[in-house]
Protein backbone atom coordinates (compact mmCIF):
# COMPACT_ATOMS: atom_id res chain seq x y z
CA UNK A 1 0.00 0.00 0.00
CA UNK A 2 2.78 2.42 0.94
CA UNK A 3 4.76 1.48 -2.19
CA UNK A 4 1.73 2.35 -4.34
CA UNK A 5 1.00 5.64 -2.58
CA UNK A 6 4.59 6.90 -2.63
CA UNK A 7 5.86 5.61 -5.97
CA UNK A 8 2.82 5.38 -8.25
CA UNK A 9 0.02 7.62 -6.93
CA UNK A 10 2.25 10.50 -5.80
CA UNK A 11 4.16 10.49 -9.08
CA UNK A 12 0.91 10.68 -11.03
CA UNK A 13 -0.37 13.53 -8.85
CA UNK A 14 2.90 15.41 -9.36
CA UNK A 15 2.70 14.95 -13.13
CA UNK A 16 -0.88 16.21 -13.18
CA UNK A 17 0.14 19.29 -11.20
CA UNK A 18 3.00 19.94 -13.60
CA UNK A 19 0.72 19.45 -16.62
CA UNK A 20 -1.73 22.04 -15.32
CA UNK A 21 0.59 24.60 -13.80
CA UNK A 22 4.25 24.06 -14.78
CA UNK A 23 4.26 22.46 -18.25
CA UNK A 24 7.77 23.68 -19.07
CA UNK A 25 9.27 21.65 -16.20
CA UNK A 26 12.07 19.15 -16.81
CA UNK A 27 11.77 15.82 -14.97
CA UNK A 28 14.35 13.07 -14.60
CA UNK A 29 12.91 10.02 -12.86
CA UNK A 30 14.90 7.41 -10.98
CA UNK A 31 13.25 4.13 -11.91
CA UNK A 32 14.66 0.64 -11.39
CA UNK A 33 15.77 -2.51 -13.18
CA UNK A 34 12.95 -4.25 -11.27
CA UNK A 35 10.54 -3.16 -14.01
CA UNK A 36 11.90 -6.17 -15.94
CA UNK A 37 10.87 -8.64 -13.24
CA UNK A 38 13.17 -11.50 -12.30
CA UNK A 39 14.24 -12.16 -15.93
CA UNK A 40 13.60 -15.85 -15.45
CA UNK A 41 12.74 -16.30 -19.15
CA UNK A 42 16.40 -15.75 -20.15
CA UNK A 43 19.05 -18.50 -20.41
CA UNK A 44 21.61 -18.57 -17.61
CA UNK A 45 25.06 -20.05 -17.20
CA UNK A 46 26.77 -20.51 -13.86
CA UNK A 47 30.50 -20.13 -13.20
CA UNK A 48 32.48 -20.48 -9.98
CA UNK A 49 31.67 -16.96 -8.76
CA UNK A 50 28.76 -15.61 -10.85
CA UNK A 51 25.78 -16.12 -13.10
CA UNK A 52 25.87 -15.09 -16.76
CA UNK A 53 23.10 -14.64 -19.33
CA UNK A 54 23.54 -16.13 -22.76
CA UNK A 55 23.32 -13.65 -25.67
CA UNK A 56 23.33 -10.62 -23.35
CA UNK A 57 27.01 -10.48 -22.45
CA UNK A 58 27.10 -6.69 -23.01
CA UNK A 59 24.15 -6.17 -20.68
CA UNK A 60 20.38 -5.90 -20.73
CA UNK A 61 18.95 -3.45 -23.32
CA UNK A 62 15.77 -1.42 -22.99
CA UNK A 63 14.02 -3.71 -25.50
CA UNK A 64 13.71 -6.52 -22.94
CA UNK A 65 10.02 -6.89 -22.11
CA UNK A 66 8.61 -5.21 -19.04
CA UNK A 67 7.48 -7.77 -16.48
CA UNK A 68 7.02 -5.96 -13.20
CA UNK A 69 6.93 -8.04 -10.05
CA UNK A 70 6.87 -7.27 -6.33
CA UNK A 71 5.04 -4.27 -4.84
CA UNK A 72 8.16 -2.17 -5.32
CA UNK A 73 8.66 -3.16 -8.96
CA UNK A 74 4.98 -2.67 -9.84
CA UNK A 75 4.74 0.75 -8.20
CA UNK A 76 8.00 2.04 -9.68
CA UNK A 77 7.11 0.57 -13.07
CA UNK A 78 3.72 2.29 -13.04
CA UNK A 79 5.37 5.64 -12.36
CA UNK A 80 7.98 4.88 -15.03
CA UNK A 81 5.23 4.42 -17.63
CA UNK A 82 3.30 7.52 -16.55
CA UNK A 83 6.46 9.62 -17.04
CA UNK A 84 6.86 8.34 -20.59
CA UNK A 85 3.16 8.73 -21.37
CA UNK A 86 3.01 12.31 -20.14
CA UNK A 87 5.78 13.06 -22.60
CA UNK A 88 3.92 11.36 -25.45
CA UNK A 89 0.52 12.86 -24.73
CA UNK A 90 1.21 16.16 -22.97
CA UNK A 91 4.75 16.92 -24.21
CA UNK A 92 6.15 17.23 -20.67
CA UNK A 93 9.95 16.93 -20.81
CA UNK A 94 10.58 13.64 -18.98
CA UNK A 95 13.42 11.11 -18.87
CA UNK A 96 13.34 7.72 -17.12
CA UNK A 97 16.50 6.10 -15.77
CA UNK A 98 16.18 2.40 -14.90
CA UNK A 99 18.98 2.08 -12.42
CA UNK A 100 21.01 -0.90 -11.36
CA UNK A 101 23.05 -0.70 -8.11
CA UNK A 102 24.31 2.72 -6.99
CA UNK A 103 26.81 3.09 -4.17
CA UNK A 104 29.38 5.42 -2.61
CA UNK A 105 29.97 7.82 0.25
CA UNK A 106 27.06 9.02 2.39
CA UNK A 107 25.00 5.93 1.58
CA UNK A 108 23.45 4.89 4.87
CA UNK A 109 22.64 1.32 3.95
CA UNK A 110 20.43 -1.24 5.66
CA UNK A 111 20.05 -5.00 5.34
CA UNK A 112 17.42 -4.37 2.63
CA UNK A 113 18.97 -1.48 0.71
CA UNK A 114 22.48 -0.55 -0.43
CA UNK A 115 24.19 -3.96 -0.58
CA UNK A 116 27.64 -2.65 -1.50
CA UNK A 117 27.91 -0.35 1.51
CA UNK A 118 26.20 -2.91 3.75
CA UNK A 119 28.73 -5.65 3.02
CA UNK A 120 31.64 -3.20 3.09
CA UNK A 121 30.57 -2.24 6.61
CA UNK A 122 30.35 -5.92 7.60
CA UNK A 123 33.89 -6.41 6.29
CA UNK A 124 35.14 -3.45 8.33
CA UNK A 125 33.38 -4.86 11.40
CA UNK A 126 35.32 -8.10 10.90
CA UNK A 127 38.56 -6.15 10.39
CA UNK A 128 38.00 -4.11 13.56
CA UNK A 129 36.52 -7.04 15.52
CA UNK A 130 33.65 -4.68 16.40
CA UNK A 131 30.87 -7.19 15.72
CA UNK A 132 31.36 -10.91 16.29
CA UNK A 133 27.88 -11.90 15.09
CA UNK A 134 27.82 -13.51 11.64
CA UNK A 135 25.88 -11.71 8.94
CA UNK A 136 23.76 -13.44 6.29
CA UNK A 137 23.37 -13.46 2.53
CA UNK A 138 20.36 -14.63 0.54
CA UNK A 139 21.02 -17.20 -2.17
CA UNK A 140 24.30 -18.53 -3.49
CA UNK A 141 26.12 -15.19 -3.65
CA UNK A 142 26.57 -15.54 -7.41
CA UNK A 143 23.92 -12.90 -8.12
CA UNK A 144 25.42 -10.13 -10.28
CA UNK A 145 24.82 -6.38 -10.50
CA UNK A 146 26.75 -3.67 -12.32
CA UNK A 147 27.65 -1.07 -9.73
CA UNK A 148 27.63 2.66 -10.43
CA UNK A 149 29.48 5.07 -8.17
CA UNK A 150 27.66 8.17 -6.91
CA UNK A 151 30.13 10.47 -8.70
CA UNK A 152 29.04 8.97 -12.02
CA UNK A 153 25.38 9.25 -11.02
CA UNK A 154 25.78 12.98 -10.35
CA UNK A 155 27.51 13.55 -13.69
CA UNK A 156 24.73 11.57 -15.44
CA UNK A 157 21.96 13.75 -14.06
CA UNK A 158 23.63 17.09 -14.78
CA UNK A 159 24.70 15.95 -18.24
CA UNK A 160 21.18 14.74 -19.03
CA UNK A 161 19.50 17.88 -17.73
CA UNK A 162 21.62 19.93 -20.11
CA UNK A 163 20.68 17.62 -23.01
CA UNK A 164 17.05 17.02 -22.16
CA UNK A 165 15.87 18.07 -25.63
CA UNK A 166 17.78 15.10 -27.05
CA UNK A 167 16.79 12.64 -24.32
CA UNK A 168 13.18 13.46 -23.41
CA UNK A 169 10.57 10.75 -23.79
CA UNK A 170 13.08 7.94 -23.42
CA UNK A 171 13.79 5.26 -20.83
CA UNK A 172 17.42 4.28 -20.32
CA UNK A 173 19.01 1.35 -18.54
CA UNK A 174 21.71 2.82 -16.32
CA UNK A 175 24.53 1.03 -14.53
CA UNK A 176 28.25 0.60 -14.30
CA UNK A 177 28.28 -1.75 -17.29
CA UNK A 178 29.96 -5.12 -17.72
CA UNK A 179 33.39 -3.87 -16.64
CA UNK A 180 31.94 -2.75 -13.30
CA UNK A 181 29.82 -5.82 -12.63
CA UNK A 182 30.18 -7.74 -9.38
CA UNK A 183 28.65 -10.76 -7.77
CA UNK A 184 28.35 -10.91 -3.99
CA UNK A 185 31.11 -13.53 -3.93
CA UNK A 186 33.36 -11.36 -6.09
CA UNK A 187 32.76 -8.42 -3.75
CA UNK A 188 33.74 -10.63 -0.83
CA UNK A 189 36.92 -11.72 -2.63
CA UNK A 190 37.86 -8.07 -3.15
CA UNK A 191 37.16 -7.17 0.50
CA UNK A 192 39.14 -10.15 1.77
CA UNK A 193 42.17 -9.14 -0.31
CA UNK A 194 41.87 -5.44 0.46
CA UNK A 195 41.34 -5.77 4.22
CA UNK A 196 43.22 -9.05 4.83
CA UNK A 197 40.22 -10.70 6.44
CA UNK A 198 37.95 -13.72 5.99
CA UNK A 199 34.29 -13.07 5.23
CA UNK A 200 32.31 -15.61 7.26
CA UNK A 201 28.54 -15.60 6.87
CA UNK A 202 25.32 -17.60 6.95
CA UNK A 203 23.39 -18.50 3.81
CA UNK A 204 19.63 -17.99 3.62
CA UNK A 205 17.14 -18.99 0.93
CA UNK A 206 17.03 -16.77 -2.18
CA UNK A 207 14.77 -13.74 -2.02
CA UNK A 208 11.49 -13.80 -3.92
CA UNK A 209 11.73 -12.12 -7.36
CA UNK A 210 15.46 -11.45 -6.95
CA UNK A 211 17.19 -11.20 -10.32
CA UNK A 212 20.09 -13.62 -10.69
CA UNK A 213 21.80 -11.02 -12.85
CA UNK A 214 21.29 -7.50 -14.05
CA UNK A 215 23.94 -5.66 -16.03
CA UNK A 216 22.75 -2.51 -17.80
CA UNK A 217 23.64 -2.05 -21.43
CA UNK A 218 24.55 1.66 -21.42
CA UNK A 219 24.80 1.96 -25.20
CA UNK A 220 21.58 3.97 -25.66
CA UNK A 221 22.40 6.69 -23.12
CA UNK A 222 26.04 6.84 -24.26
CA UNK A 223 25.10 7.19 -27.91
CA UNK A 224 22.58 10.00 -27.30
CA UNK A 225 24.36 11.97 -24.57
CA UNK A 226 28.02 10.90 -24.53
CA UNK A 227 27.81 9.90 -20.84
CA UNK A 228 29.80 6.87 -19.67
CA UNK A 229 30.81 5.68 -16.19
CA UNK A 230 34.32 6.80 -15.28
CA UNK A 231 34.80 5.35 -11.79
CA UNK A 232 36.19 1.80 -11.79
CA UNK A 233 34.67 -0.62 -9.30
CA UNK A 234 38.06 -1.08 -7.61
CA UNK A 235 38.57 2.65 -7.04
CA UNK A 236 34.93 3.14 -6.07
CA UNK A 237 35.03 0.34 -3.50
CA UNK A 238 38.20 1.76 -1.95
CA UNK A 239 36.57 5.19 -1.71
CA UNK A 240 33.52 3.60 -0.09
CA UNK A 241 35.65 1.81 2.49
CA UNK A 242 37.44 5.08 3.22
CA UNK A 243 34.16 6.93 3.75
CA UNK A 244 32.77 4.19 5.98
CA UNK A 245 35.97 4.31 8.02
CA UNK A 246 36.16 8.06 8.62
CA UNK A 247 33.88 9.93 6.20
CA UNK A 248 31.17 10.81 8.69
CA UNK A 249 33.81 12.39 10.93
CA UNK A 250 35.32 14.59 8.21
Amino acid sequence: HRDFLVNAYSTFKLLELIRRSLPSSKIIYSSTNKVYGDLEHLNYKESETRYEIENYEAGIPEEIRLEMSSPYGCSKGSADQYLLDFNRIHKIKTIVFRHSSMYGGNQHSTIDQGWISWFCQKALDIKNKSNTERFSISGSGKQVRDVLHVDDVVSLYFNSLNKINLLEGNAFNIGGGLENSLSILELFNFLEDELKIKMEYNVLAPRESDQLLFIANNEKISKLSGWKPKMSKEKGLKKTLEWLTNGENQ
